[in-house]
């Protein structure tokens, strides 16, 4: 089961402090014309440096679940990412699409290729 979830999320070290690696994530996120919809910062709840950033486009959630056999998809939007201090630095974790890209027909396929390029490009902003 952990390896399972190895392959259906996607983790990275970030090389800055846990505000700046936010801070990051969100700038890069509306560079790439897409827009930071929720950001939860779980800190008080949890006890340590914890945030999530929900992303999203409004073409792409749009074409994603225009057809009704695509609907299901609604389920893993917007596109999350996470922000957690682990005891060797701060982390990123976010949904690999690019597995569920190749799991699913041609057009939802590439799609969410796409949304999984764009995902690379907001946590390479913090590596």
């Amino acid at each position: 089961m952990e390896n399972m979830m190895r392959d259906v999320v996607k983790g990275a070290r970030s090389r800055y402090g846990f505000e700046e690696t936010l801070q990051r994530i969100k700038e890069k996120t509306e560079e790439l014309g897409w827009t930071v919809i929720g950001e939860h910062d779980f800190r008080d709840n949890v006890g340590l440096k914890f945030a999530v950033l929900e992303v999203c486009n409004r073409e792409f959630a749009t074409k994603a679940v225009s057809k009704p056999e695509n609907r299901w998809v609604s389920a893993m939007m917007p596109c999350k990412f996470s922000v957690i201090e682990m005891p060797d630095g701060i982390y990123v974790f976010g949904m690999n699409m690019g597995l569920f890209a190749g799991a699913v027909g041609r057009e939802l396929g590439e799609l969410l290729s796409e949304v999984a390029r764009i995902d690379e490009k907001i946590v390479s902003s913090v590596l």
